[in-house]
């Protein structure tokens, strides 16, 4: 299943990218769960996020590493797919897009592909995950700038 949300701000990649730290990830965290970063390495290939994350009391283990990172005057692009995911998660991939529209407006986007191994969990948790990602383009356009 995917999931896809963009936001244009007022910023550039060279901006974005340096502010696309372990701070802006927790900004990020989804609303209503607890998130405890145990590990962030940052977005290049190769770095790790660590962390544990669900309801008070049932947290549960997610680890994800960077499999690609490219950066162009253009676009930033980073992909982190999951090694260690939570029930009910097989398989997790979530490509970071940044791409520069003028010198000061960029669009950031965030594509998410995802399987829980059968397409009624699929379905199922699409609606979940469509809410904790909807927050990004908002806390995106807080801390790059807001574009019409």
């Amino acid at each position: 299943m995917k999931l896809y949300f963009e936001a244009k701000v007022k910023s550039g990649i060279p901006e974005i990218k340096d502010r696309f730290n372990k701070e802006l990830f927790l900004k990020l965290a989804p609303p209503g769960l607890v998130l405890k970063l145990d590990r962030f390495d940052g977005c290049e290939e190769g770095n790790e996020v660590h962390l544990r994350m669900g309801l008070p009391g049932i947290l549960q283990k997610w680890v994800s590493k960077i499999t690609f990172a490219s950066t162009t005057p253009a676009k930033w692009v980073f992909v982190d797919e999951g090694t260690v995911l939570p029930f009910p998660f097989k398989s997790w991939c979530h490509e970071h897009s940044v791409t520069q529209i003028t010198d000061s407006v960029s669009l950031i986007s965030d594509s998410i592909n995802y399987d829980c191994g059968n397409s009624l969990l699929n379905t199922l948790i699409w609606g979940p995950l469509w809410l904790s990602f909807r927050i990004r383009p908002k806390v995106y356009q807080k801390e790059f700038g807001h574009c019409s």
